[in-house]
Protein backbone atom coordinates (compact mmCIF):
# COMPACT_ATOMS: atom_id res chain seq x y z
CA UNK A 1 0.00 0.00 0.00
CA UNK A 2 1.29 3.37 -0.77
CA UNK A 3 2.38 5.82 1.91
CA UNK A 4 1.34 8.71 0.66
CA UNK A 5 -1.54 10.73 3.15
CA UNK A 6 -4.49 11.33 1.57
CA UNK A 7 -6.92 14.42 2.17
CA UNK A 8 -10.55 14.57 2.45
CA UNK A 9 -12.41 16.43 -0.16
CA UNK A 10 -13.04 18.71 2.52
CA UNK A 11 -9.76 19.86 2.77
CA UNK A 12 -8.86 21.29 -0.41
CA UNK A 13 -9.59 24.82 -1.09
CA UNK A 14 -8.13 26.27 -4.45
CA UNK A 15 -6.56 29.76 -4.88
CA UNK A 16 -8.23 32.09 -7.03
CA UNK A 17 -6.71 34.82 -7.54
CA UNK A 18 -8.17 38.47 -10.24
CA UNK A 19 -5.72 38.24 -13.53
CA UNK A 20 -3.44 41.23 -14.95
CA UNK A 21 -5.26 43.11 -17.67
CA UNK A 22 -1.87 44.86 -18.60
CA UNK A 23 1.44 44.12 -18.83
CA UNK A 24 4.28 46.54 -17.95
CA UNK A 25 6.33 45.21 -20.75
CA UNK A 26 4.13 46.81 -23.17
CA UNK A 27 5.36 50.34 -21.85
CA UNK A 28 8.72 50.33 -23.91
CA UNK A 29 7.00 49.22 -27.64
CA UNK A 30 4.47 51.80 -27.43
CA UNK A 31 6.99 54.38 -26.53
CA UNK A 32 8.63 53.90 -29.25
CA UNK A 33 5.74 53.70 -31.51
CA UNK A 34 4.76 56.66 -30.41
CA UNK A 35 8.01 58.16 -30.79
CA UNK A 36 8.35 57.25 -34.28
CA UNK A 37 5.27 58.39 -35.09
CA UNK A 38 5.93 62.10 -33.78
CA UNK A 39 9.61 61.80 -35.46
CA UNK A 40 7.31 60.97 -39.01
CA UNK A 41 5.31 63.65 -38.78
CA UNK A 42 7.99 66.29 -38.13
CA UNK A 43 10.10 65.15 -40.97
CA UNK A 44 6.83 65.21 -43.20
CA UNK A 45 6.70 68.76 -41.69
CA UNK A 46 9.83 69.90 -42.20
CA UNK A 47 10.22 68.63 -45.92
CA UNK A 48 7.17 70.70 -47.07
CA UNK A 49 4.92 69.82 -50.42
CA UNK A 50 6.28 69.44 -54.31
CA UNK A 51 5.85 72.23 -56.82
CA UNK A 52 5.87 71.10 -60.46
CA UNK A 53 8.18 73.30 -62.57
CA UNK A 54 8.26 73.33 -66.45
CA UNK A 55 11.38 74.52 -68.66
CA UNK A 56 12.37 74.02 -72.00
CA UNK A 57 15.80 72.83 -70.95
CA UNK A 58 17.56 72.03 -67.25
CA UNK A 59 20.90 73.89 -67.97
CA UNK A 60 22.61 74.90 -64.79
CA UNK A 61 20.37 72.84 -63.14
CA UNK A 62 21.00 69.50 -60.99
CA UNK A 63 19.19 67.50 -58.65
CA UNK A 64 19.71 67.80 -54.91
CA UNK A 65 22.08 70.76 -55.60
CA UNK A 66 20.27 73.65 -57.06
CA UNK A 67 18.18 75.78 -55.23
CA UNK A 68 15.34 77.83 -54.88
CA UNK A 69 15.74 81.08 -53.86
CA UNK A 70 12.70 84.45 -52.92
CA UNK A 71 14.86 87.33 -52.25
CA UNK A 72 18.27 86.07 -52.03
CA UNK A 73 16.63 83.68 -49.32
CA UNK A 74 16.71 80.14 -49.54
CA UNK A 75 13.16 78.49 -49.78
CA UNK A 76 13.62 74.91 -51.26
CA UNK A 77 15.50 72.47 -53.46
CA UNK A 78 15.35 70.90 -57.05
CA UNK A 79 14.97 67.12 -55.82
CA UNK A 80 14.20 65.20 -59.21
CA UNK A 81 14.56 65.93 -63.25
CA UNK A 82 12.35 64.35 -65.29
CA UNK A 83 12.51 64.40 -69.53
CA UNK A 84 8.85 64.81 -70.97
CA UNK A 85 7.31 63.29 -73.83
CA UNK A 86 7.36 66.71 -75.72
CA UNK A 87 11.16 66.79 -74.84
CA UNK A 88 10.56 69.26 -72.23
CA UNK A 89 11.81 69.44 -68.92
CA UNK A 90 9.82 69.07 -65.53
CA UNK A 91 11.45 69.59 -62.35
CA UNK A 92 10.32 68.71 -58.96
CA UNK A 93 10.74 71.33 -56.28
CA UNK A 94 10.55 70.91 -52.79
CA UNK A 95 9.12 73.95 -50.46
CA UNK A 96 9.76 74.41 -47.32
CA UNK A 97 6.59 74.72 -45.31
CA UNK A 98 7.63 77.66 -44.06
CA UNK A 99 7.44 79.51 -47.56
CA UNK A 100 4.77 77.52 -48.68
CA UNK A 101 2.29 80.34 -48.39
CA UNK A 102 4.83 82.10 -50.96
CA UNK A 103 3.47 80.01 -53.81
CA UNK A 104 0.33 81.44 -55.59
CA UNK A 105 -1.51 80.73 -58.99
CA UNK A 106 0.14 83.89 -60.65
CA UNK A 107 3.81 83.06 -58.81
CA UNK A 108 6.73 83.30 -61.43
CA UNK A 109 9.93 80.96 -61.83
CA UNK A 110 12.91 81.19 -64.02
CA UNK A 111 16.43 80.11 -63.84
CA UNK A 112 19.05 82.96 -62.68
CA UNK A 113 21.84 82.41 -64.57
CA UNK A 114 24.27 85.21 -66.26
CA UNK A 115 22.50 86.73 -69.18
CA UNK A 116 23.61 89.99 -71.49
CA UNK A 117 20.30 91.51 -72.86
CA UNK A 118 20.22 94.70 -74.53
CA UNK A 119 23.02 97.07 -73.20
CA UNK A 120 22.14 95.03 -69.58
CA UNK A 121 24.24 92.27 -68.46
CA UNK A 122 22.16 90.68 -64.75
CA UNK A 123 23.53 87.21 -63.02
CA UNK A 124 26.80 87.68 -62.81
CA UNK A 125 27.06 86.14 -59.02
CA UNK A 126 25.89 82.73 -60.42
CA UNK A 127 28.89 83.24 -61.88
CA UNK A 128 30.65 81.68 -58.61
CA UNK A 129 27.28 80.43 -56.68
CA UNK A 130 26.11 78.45 -59.58
CA UNK A 131 22.73 79.11 -61.12
CA UNK A 132 19.40 78.51 -59.14
CA UNK A 133 15.63 78.97 -59.79
CA UNK A 134 13.97 82.38 -58.56
CA UNK A 135 10.85 83.05 -57.30
CA UNK A 136 7.84 86.02 -57.83
CA UNK A 137 5.39 85.19 -54.99
CA UNK A 138 2.59 86.91 -56.77
CA UNK A 139 -0.35 87.97 -55.32
CA UNK A 140 -2.93 85.81 -56.38
CA UNK A 141 -4.54 83.01 -54.74
CA UNK A 142 -2.67 79.79 -53.37
CA UNK A 143 -2.65 76.26 -53.77
CA UNK A 144 -1.54 76.10 -56.85
CA UNK A 145 1.60 73.59 -57.49
CA UNK A 146 1.74 73.52 -60.94
CA UNK A 147 3.66 76.00 -63.48
CA UNK A 148 5.22 76.62 -66.31
CA UNK A 149 9.01 78.69 -65.49
CA UNK A 150 10.34 81.77 -67.54
CA UNK A 151 12.84 81.28 -69.87
CA UNK A 152 13.64 85.00 -69.19
CA UNK A 153 13.27 86.81 -66.12
CA UNK A 154 10.40 89.37 -65.65
CA UNK A 155 11.35 93.45 -65.42
CA UNK A 156 9.88 94.38 -62.71
CA UNK A 157 8.23 91.74 -59.84
CA UNK A 158 4.26 91.39 -59.18
CA UNK A 159 4.71 93.03 -55.79
CA UNK A 160 5.80 95.88 -57.03
CA UNK A 161 3.03 98.92 -56.82
CA UNK A 162 2.91 100.43 -60.20
CA UNK A 163 0.74 101.07 -63.62
CA UNK A 164 1.13 98.45 -66.21
CA UNK A 165 -0.21 98.91 -69.47
CA UNK A 166 -0.14 97.08 -72.95
CA UNK A 167 0.88 99.21 -75.90
CA UNK A 168 -0.06 97.69 -79.51
CA UNK A 169 2.21 98.19 -82.47
CA UNK A 170 2.11 97.38 -86.03
CA UNK A 171 5.90 97.51 -86.84
CA UNK A 172 7.73 97.41 -83.62
CA UNK A 173 11.19 98.29 -83.93
CA UNK A 174 14.15 97.46 -82.23
CA UNK A 175 11.75 97.95 -78.92
CA UNK A 176 11.96 94.71 -76.65
CA UNK A 177 12.01 93.46 -72.93
CA UNK A 178 13.61 95.86 -70.75
CA UNK A 179 13.62 99.15 -73.13
CA UNK A 180 13.21 102.10 -71.20
CA UNK A 181 10.34 103.97 -71.32
CA UNK A 182 10.82 107.27 -71.18
CA UNK A 183 9.15 110.99 -70.15
CA UNK A 184 10.87 114.53 -71.32
CA UNK A 185 14.68 111.90 -71.50
CA UNK A 186 13.82 110.48 -67.79
CA UNK A 187 13.21 107.06 -67.79
CA UNK A 188 9.79 106.19 -65.66
CA UNK A 189 9.18 102.74 -66.61
CA UNK A 190 10.57 99.50 -68.63
CA UNK A 191 9.06 97.23 -71.16
CA UNK A 192 8.28 94.11 -69.44
CA UNK A 193 6.96 91.32 -72.41
CA UNK A 194 7.07 91.44 -76.29
CA UNK A 195 4.40 88.62 -77.68
CA UNK A 196 3.50 88.54 -81.38
CA UNK A 197 -0.44 88.19 -82.27
CA UNK A 198 -1.27 86.24 -85.13
CA UNK A 199 -4.84 87.28 -85.38
CA UNK A 200 -4.04 91.16 -86.05
CA UNK A 201 -0.31 90.70 -87.14
CA UNK A 202 0.63 93.35 -84.68
CA UNK A 203 3.49 93.28 -81.58
CA UNK A 204 1.50 93.76 -77.84
CA UNK A 205 3.65 95.16 -75.41
CA UNK A 206 3.06 94.97 -71.57
CA UNK A 207 5.17 97.99 -69.87
CA UNK A 208 5.10 99.02 -66.47
CA UNK A 209 5.41 102.28 -65.05
CA UNK A 210 6.84 103.36 -61.67
CA UNK A 211 4.53 104.15 -59.17
CA UNK A 212 5.84 107.38 -58.21
CA UNK A 213 5.39 108.27 -62.19
CA UNK A 214 2.06 106.53 -62.61
CA UNK A 215 0.22 110.48 -62.53
CA UNK A 216 2.29 111.18 -65.34
CA UNK A 217 0.23 108.69 -67.85
CA UNK A 218 -2.89 110.24 -68.74
CA UNK A 219 -6.24 109.96 -70.95
CA UNK A 220 -4.29 112.61 -73.30
CA UNK A 221 -0.68 110.70 -72.68
CA UNK A 222 0.54 108.92 -76.61
CA UNK A 223 3.42 106.44 -76.90
CA UNK A 224 5.91 106.84 -79.87
CA UNK A 225 8.95 104.89 -81.09
CA UNK A 226 12.43 106.88 -80.53
CA UNK A 227 14.88 103.84 -80.83
CA UNK A 228 17.79 104.18 -83.26
CA UNK A 229 19.26 107.40 -85.04
CA UNK A 230 16.38 109.48 -86.63
CA UNK A 231 16.91 112.14 -89.40
CA UNK A 232 13.46 114.00 -90.48
CA UNK A 233 14.07 116.43 -93.25
CA UNK A 234 10.24 118.74 -93.61
CA UNK A 235 9.88 122.01 -94.28
CA UNK A 236 11.12 123.06 -90.61
CA UNK A 237 14.62 122.28 -91.72
CA UNK A 238 17.00 119.26 -90.86
CA UNK A 239 15.82 117.42 -87.53
CA UNK A 240 18.75 115.29 -86.04
CA UNK A 241 17.72 112.99 -83.78
CA UNK A 242 21.20 111.07 -81.63
CA UNK A 243 19.75 108.93 -78.57
CA UNK A 244 21.58 107.39 -75.95
CA UNK A 245 23.68 104.29 -76.00
CA UNK A 246 21.23 102.51 -74.10
CA UNK A 247 18.56 103.29 -76.44
CA UNK A 248 20.26 102.82 -79.42
CA UNK A 249 20.87 98.90 -78.43
CA UNK A 250 18.25 98.04 -76.52
CA UNK A 251 15.29 100.76 -78.16
CA UNK A 252 13.31 103.27 -76.43
CA UNK A 253 9.76 104.30 -76.09
CA UNK A 254 8.36 107.85 -75.20
CA UNK A 255 5.69 108.95 -74.01
CA UNK A 256 4.14 112.93 -73.84
CA UNK A 257 0.82 114.85 -74.25
CA UNK A 258 0.34 116.44 -77.60
CA UNK A 259 1.29 120.61 -77.38
CA UNK A 260 -2.17 122.48 -77.04
CA UNK A 261 -4.09 119.68 -75.32
CA UNK A 262 -4.01 119.83 -71.37
CA UNK A 263 -2.88 117.15 -69.48
CA UNK A 264 -5.52 114.83 -68.97
CA UNK A 265 -7.13 112.20 -66.00
CA UNK A 266 -4.86 109.80 -64.99
CA UNK A 267 -5.68 106.18 -66.60
CA UNK A 268 -6.65 103.12 -65.52
CA UNK A 269 -4.51 99.56 -65.16
CA UNK A 270 -4.12 97.15 -67.63
CA UNK A 271 -5.21 99.26 -70.28
CA UNK A 272 -4.30 98.56 -74.26
CA UNK A 273 -3.04 101.58 -75.92
CA UNK A 274 -1.32 102.22 -78.89
CA UNK A 275 2.12 102.66 -80.03
CA UNK A 276 3.13 105.21 -82.85
CA UNK A 277 6.07 104.53 -84.97
CA UNK A 278 7.53 108.18 -84.68
CA UNK A 279 6.32 110.94 -82.64
CA UNK A 280 5.27 112.80 -86.11
CA UNK A 281 3.01 110.22 -86.13
CA UNK A 282 1.48 110.67 -82.85
CA UNK A 283 1.46 114.33 -83.32
CA UNK A 284 -1.14 113.31 -86.69
CA UNK A 285 -3.18 111.22 -84.92
CA UNK A 286 -4.55 114.53 -82.21
CA UNK A 287 -5.40 116.71 -85.32
CA UNK A 288 -8.79 117.88 -85.08
CA UNK A 289 -9.96 118.90 -88.26
CA UNK A 290 -12.08 122.77 -88.33
CA UNK A 291 -12.07 124.89 -91.00
CA UNK A 292 -11.13 123.98 -94.34
CA UNK A 293 -9.97 126.47 -97.41
CA UNK A 294 -9.36 125.46 -101.28
CA UNK A 295 -5.84 127.37 -102.67
CA UNK A 296 -5.99 127.34 -106.64
CA UNK A 297 -2.56 127.79 -107.28
CA UNK A 298 -0.76 128.64 -110.89
CA UNK A 299 2.56 127.44 -109.82
CA UNK A 300 4.86 124.60 -109.70
CA UNK A 301 4.07 122.61 -105.95
CA UNK A 302 7.26 120.73 -106.34
CA UNK A 303 8.44 120.64 -102.28
CA UNK A 304 4.92 120.80 -101.05
CA UNK A 305 3.08 117.64 -99.95
CA UNK A 306 0.12 116.04 -97.61
CA UNK A 307 0.80 117.19 -94.10
CA UNK A 308 3.04 119.95 -94.61
CA UNK A 309 2.42 123.14 -92.41
CA UNK A 310 -0.01 125.67 -92.57
CA UNK A 311 1.50 129.00 -90.88
CA UNK A 312 0.16 132.34 -89.85
CA UNK A 313 3.33 134.44 -89.87
CA UNK A 314 5.26 131.71 -87.97
CA UNK A 315 2.36 130.29 -85.99
CA UNK A 316 1.60 126.42 -87.00
CA UNK A 317 -2.31 126.49 -87.24
CA UNK A 318 -2.55 123.90 -89.75
CA UNK A 319 -1.73 120.98 -92.30
CA UNK A 320 -2.17 120.73 -96.37
CA UNK A 321 -4.73 117.97 -96.60
CA UNK A 322 -5.41 117.25 -100.11
CA UNK A 323 -3.65 118.32 -103.24
CA UNK A 324 -5.59 117.16 -106.16
CA UNK A 325 -7.71 118.22 -109.45
CA UNK A 326 -10.53 116.41 -107.98
CA UNK A 327 -11.30 119.22 -105.85
CA UNK A 328 -12.90 121.16 -107.75
CA UNK A 329 -16.19 120.91 -110.54
CA UNK A 330 -14.86 122.84 -113.71
CA UNK A 331 -11.35 121.91 -113.74
CA UNK A 332 -8.41 124.40 -115.04
CA UNK A 333 -4.92 122.80 -115.99
CA UNK A 334 -3.12 125.85 -115.30
CA UNK A 335 -4.32 126.29 -111.57
CA UNK A 336 -3.55 123.15 -108.95
CA UNK A 337 -6.17 123.15 -106.13
CA UNK A 338 -4.67 122.72 -102.64
CA UNK A 339 -6.78 121.53 -99.53
CA UNK A 340 -5.47 123.16 -96.25
CA UNK A 341 -7.13 122.08 -92.97
CA UNK A 342 -7.03 124.14 -89.84
CA UNK A 343 -6.71 122.56 -86.68
CA UNK A 344 -8.98 123.88 -84.02
CA UNK A 345 -6.84 122.75 -81.05
CA UNK A 346 -3.50 124.41 -82.54
CA UNK A 347 -6.07 127.43 -82.83
CA UNK A 348 -7.52 127.84 -80.04
CA UNK A 349 -4.41 127.38 -78.48
CA UNK A 350 -2.76 130.69 -80.20
CA UNK A 351 -6.22 132.79 -80.30
CA UNK A 352 -8.36 134.44 -77.77
CA UNK A 353 -11.87 133.39 -78.39
CA UNK A 354 -13.07 136.50 -79.28
CA UNK A 355 -10.77 136.27 -82.46
CA UNK A 356 -11.87 132.42 -83.44
CA UNK A 357 -16.29 133.00 -82.57
CA UNK A 358 -16.22 136.27 -85.94
CA UNK A 359 -17.84 133.70 -87.82
CA UNK A 360 -18.43 135.29 -91.66
CA UNK A 361 -18.22 138.39 -90.88
CA UNK A 362 -15.00 137.94 -89.53
CA UNK A 363 -13.35 136.01 -92.40
CA UNK A 364 -15.09 138.76 -94.84
CA UNK A 365 -13.27 141.77 -93.15
CA UNK A 366 -9.97 139.68 -92.98
CA UNK A 367 -10.62 139.29 -96.67
CA UNK A 368 -11.00 142.95 -97.07
CA UNK A 369 -7.62 143.62 -95.09
CA UNK A 370 -5.64 141.32 -97.49
CA UNK A 371 -5.70 137.71 -96.22
CA UNK A 372 -3.86 135.58 -98.32
CA UNK A 373 -2.42 132.75 -98.85
CA UNK A 374 1.36 132.25 -100.70
CA UNK A 375 3.45 129.47 -100.68
CA UNK A 376 7.04 130.04 -98.88
CA UNK A 377 10.00 127.90 -98.74
CA UNK A 378 10.86 126.39 -95.27
CA UNK A 379 14.43 124.84 -96.31
CA UNK A 380 16.69 126.18 -99.11
CA UNK A 381 18.82 122.74 -99.58
CA UNK A 382 15.53 120.64 -99.32
CA UNK A 383 13.25 122.60 -101.04
CA UNK A 384 10.15 121.77 -99.00
CA UNK A 385 7.57 124.20 -98.79
CA UNK A 386 4.78 125.73 -96.67
CA UNK A 387 1.44 127.34 -97.16
CA UNK A 388 1.85 131.12 -95.12
CA UNK A 389 -1.27 132.82 -94.39
CA UNK A 390 -0.68 136.32 -94.15
CA UNK A 391 -2.17 140.40 -94.60
CA UNK A 392 -1.26 141.96 -98.54
CA UNK A 393 -3.12 144.97 -97.77
CA UNK A 394 -1.99 146.55 -101.42
CA UNK A 395 -4.56 143.44 -102.37
CA UNK A 396 -8.07 144.21 -103.72
CA UNK A 397 -11.07 142.30 -102.35
CA UNK A 398 -13.04 141.01 -104.58
CA UNK A 399 -15.49 139.31 -102.94
CA UNK A 400 -16.16 135.71 -101.40
CA UNK A 401 -15.81 132.34 -103.66
CA UNK A 402 -16.26 128.84 -103.12
CA UNK A 403 -16.10 126.33 -105.00
CA UNK A 404 -18.69 123.52 -103.78
CA UNK A 405 -18.97 123.81 -100.18
CA UNK A 406 -15.56 124.99 -99.49
CA UNK A 407 -14.43 129.06 -99.62
CA UNK A 408 -11.60 129.73 -101.96
CA UNK A 409 -9.04 131.52 -100.24
CA UNK A 410 -6.89 133.99 -102.77
CA UNK A 411 -3.15 133.88 -103.24
CA UNK A 412 -0.54 135.71 -103.97
CA UNK A 413 2.92 134.83 -105.74
CA UNK A 414 6.33 135.41 -103.92
CA UNK A 415 8.39 133.61 -106.08
CA UNK A 416 10.48 132.41 -103.26
CA UNK A 417 9.83 128.81 -103.92
CA UNK A 418 11.87 129.12 -107.01
CA UNK A 419 14.73 129.33 -104.49
CA UNK A 420 15.17 126.13 -103.63
CA UNK A 421 15.03 125.20 -107.88
CA UNK A 422 18.07 127.73 -108.06
CA UNK A 423 20.09 126.54 -105.16
CA UNK A 424 19.63 122.68 -107.08
CA UNK A 425 20.88 124.07 -109.94
CA UNK A 426 23.89 125.36 -108.25
CA UNK A 427 24.52 122.49 -106.27
CA UNK A 428 24.73 120.15 -109.11
CA UNK A 429 26.91 122.85 -110.91
CA UNK A 430 29.21 122.50 -108.00
CA UNK A 431 29.28 118.63 -108.11
CA UNK A 432 29.98 119.17 -111.83
CA UNK A 433 33.38 120.44 -110.69
CA UNK A 434 36.53 118.91 -110.92
CA UNK A 435 37.55 120.05 -107.31
CA UNK A 436 40.96 117.90 -107.41
CA UNK A 437 42.09 119.59 -110.86
CA UNK A 438 41.09 123.43 -109.21
CA UNK A 439 43.14 122.68 -105.83
CA UNK A 440 46.01 121.68 -108.34
CA UNK A 441 45.69 124.80 -109.86
CA UNK A 442 44.94 126.93 -106.68
CA UNK A 443 48.18 125.07 -105.48
CA UNK A 444 49.92 126.11 -108.67
CA UNK A 445 48.96 129.22 -108.34
CA UNK A 446 49.89 129.82 -104.81
CA UNK A 447 53.72 128.96 -105.51
CA UNK A 448 54.49 130.99 -108.08
CA UNK A 449 52.41 134.34 -106.20
CA UNK A 450 55.38 133.07 -103.50
CA UNK A 451 58.10 133.43 -105.90
CA UNK A 452 57.05 136.57 -107.38
CA UNK A 453 56.40 138.21 -104.02
CA UNK A 454 60.24 136.76 -103.13
CA UNK A 455 61.27 138.52 -106.20
CA UNK A 456 58.98 141.65 -104.96
CA UNK A 457 61.05 141.04 -101.49
CA UNK A 458 64.40 141.22 -103.00
CA UNK A 459 63.46 144.07 -104.83
CA UNK A 460 62.72 145.92 -101.81
CA UNK A 461 65.59 145.10 -99.92
CA UNK A 462 68.00 146.47 -102.69
CA UNK A 463 65.61 149.48 -102.71
CA UNK A 464 66.37 150.75 -99.33
CA UNK A 465 69.85 151.62 -100.58
CA UNK A 466 67.65 154.57 -102.97
CA UNK A 467 65.79 155.51 -100.07
CA UNK A 468 68.87 155.80 -98.05
CA UNK A 469 70.69 158.05 -100.80
CA UNK A 470 67.40 160.15 -101.12
CA UNK A 471 67.57 160.93 -97.20
CA UNK A 472 71.41 161.71 -97.49
CA UNK A 473 70.41 164.39 -100.71
CA UNK A 474 67.68 165.91 -98.47
CA UNK A 475 69.91 166.75 -95.38
CA UNK A 476 72.42 168.00 -97.61
CA UNK A 477 70.07 170.47 -99.00
CA UNK A 478 68.98 171.33 -95.80
CA UNK A 479 72.39 172.35 -94.89
CA UNK A 480 73.13 174.11 -98.14
CA UNK A 481 69.62 176.25 -97.28
CA UNK A 482 70.74 177.23 -93.43
CA UNK A 483 74.53 178.11 -94.71
CA UNK A 484 72.78 180.89 -97.32
CA UNK A 485 70.73 181.90 -94.66
CA UNK A 486 73.58 182.69 -92.18
CA UNK A 487 75.57 184.63 -94.97
CA UNK A 488 71.83 186.63 -96.23
CA UNK A 489 71.98 187.76 -92.24
CA UNK A 490 76.16 188.60 -91.79
CA UNK A 491 77.59 192.00 -92.09
CA UNK A 492 80.29 190.57 -94.63
CA UNK A 493 76.56 190.25 -97.12
CA UNK A 494 75.07 193.03 -96.18
CA UNK A 495 78.68 195.12 -97.84
CA UNK A 496 77.99 193.69 -100.74
CA UNK A 497 76.53 195.21 -103.58
CA UNK A 498 71.99 195.60 -103.82
CA UNK A 499 72.25 193.15 -107.25
CA UNK A 500 74.00 190.73 -105.64
CA UNK A 501 72.20 190.57 -102.59
CA UNK A 502 68.33 190.65 -104.17
CA UNK A 503 70.03 188.03 -106.09
CA UNK A 504 71.14 185.82 -103.25
CA UNK A 505 67.67 186.79 -102.11
CA UNK A 506 65.93 185.19 -105.30
CA UNK A 507 68.44 182.26 -105.06
CA UNK A 508 67.21 181.49 -101.19
CA UNK A 509 63.57 182.28 -102.36
CA UNK A 510 63.80 179.76 -104.65
CA UNK A 511 65.43 177.12 -102.10
CA UNK A 512 63.01 177.48 -99.99
CA UNK A 513 60.72 175.16 -100.70
CA UNK A 514 63.57 172.45 -100.18
CA UNK A 515 64.05 173.75 -96.88
CA UNK A 516 62.85 172.01 -93.98
CA UNK A 517 59.62 174.20 -93.45
CA UNK A 518 59.11 173.72 -97.18
CA UNK A 519 56.57 172.38 -99.00
CA UNK A 520 58.51 170.24 -100.99
CA UNK A 521 60.50 168.72 -98.51
CA UNK A 522 57.37 167.96 -96.54
CA UNK A 523 56.30 166.30 -99.63
CA UNK A 524 59.21 164.39 -100.52
CA UNK A 525 58.95 163.38 -96.44
CA UNK A 526 55.73 162.18 -96.64
CA UNK A 527 56.39 160.28 -99.96
CA UNK A 528 59.69 158.54 -98.24
CA UNK A 529 57.20 157.77 -95.33
CA UNK A 530 54.96 156.09 -97.51
CA UNK A 531 57.62 153.97 -99.40
CA UNK A 532 59.26 152.84 -96.17
CA UNK A 533 55.36 151.84 -95.23
CA UNK A 534 54.85 150.23 -98.32
CA UNK A 535 57.88 148.08 -98.14
CA UNK A 536 57.29 147.15 -94.63
CA UNK A 537 53.31 145.66 -95.85
CA UNK A 538 54.64 143.82 -98.25
CA UNK A 539 57.70 142.50 -96.34
CA UNK A 540 54.97 141.47 -94.34
CA UNK A 541 52.83 139.64 -97.24
CA UNK A 542 55.58 138.02 -98.41
CA UNK A 543 55.90 136.45 -94.89
CA UNK A 544 52.61 135.67 -94.29
CA UNK A 545 52.09 133.74 -98.08
CA UNK A 546 55.48 131.96 -97.14
CA UNK A 547 54.31 130.73 -93.92
CA UNK A 548 50.50 130.04 -95.65
CA UNK A 549 50.97 130.06 -99.67
CA UNK A 550 46.99 129.72 -99.83
CA UNK A 551 46.43 133.07 -97.94
CA UNK A 552 46.47 134.90 -101.05
CA UNK A 553 43.65 133.14 -102.20
CA UNK A 554 41.71 132.32 -98.83
CA UNK A 555 42.70 135.31 -96.71
CA UNK A 556 44.62 135.40 -93.67
CA UNK A 557 42.83 132.93 -90.50
CA UNK A 558 42.27 135.66 -87.46
CA UNK A 559 42.24 132.52 -85.22
CA UNK A 560 46.73 132.06 -86.48
CA UNK A 561 48.52 133.63 -83.83
CA UNK A 562 51.93 135.39 -85.02
CA UNK A 563 55.22 133.98 -84.32
CA UNK A 564 58.01 136.12 -84.03
CA UNK A 565 60.66 136.30 -86.29
CA UNK A 566 64.69 137.64 -85.66
CA UNK A 567 65.78 140.54 -87.29
CA UNK A 568 67.70 140.06 -90.64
Amino acid sequence: MSDIPTETAEGLHPDVRPGTRFNKVWIIPIIALLLGAWLVKNNLDHQGEIVLIRFENAAGIKEGKTEIKCRSVNIGMVEEITLTEDLGVELEVRIKPQHLHLIRDDSRFWVEKPRVQGASISGLNTLISGAFLQLDPGVGQKGTRDFDGLEAPPVTPLTVEGLRLTLTAEFPGSVGIGSGIYFNDSVIGRVESRVFNMDTRTVNFGIFIEEEYSDLITDHSLFWQSSGINLRIGADGFDLELPSLDSLVAGRISVGVPTGLPPGEPIADEMILALFKSQEAAQNTTFQGGVEFLLLLNESLRGLKVGSPVEFRGLRIGRVGQISYKLIDNVNIQTIPVLIQLDTRLMASHFPPSVLDEGENGFKDALKNGLRASLKSGNLLTGQLYVDLDYYPNETYAGVELQGDIIVLPTVHTGLEGIGTQVSSLLEKFNQLDIEELIAKVGQTSDEATRALDNVNRAMVSSKGVVADAQTTLKEIAETVKSLNAILISEDTKAISTSLRETLAQVNQSLEPLSNNGTVYGDLRRTMDELRAAIRSINRMTTEIADKPNSLLFGKDSNTKKIPRARR
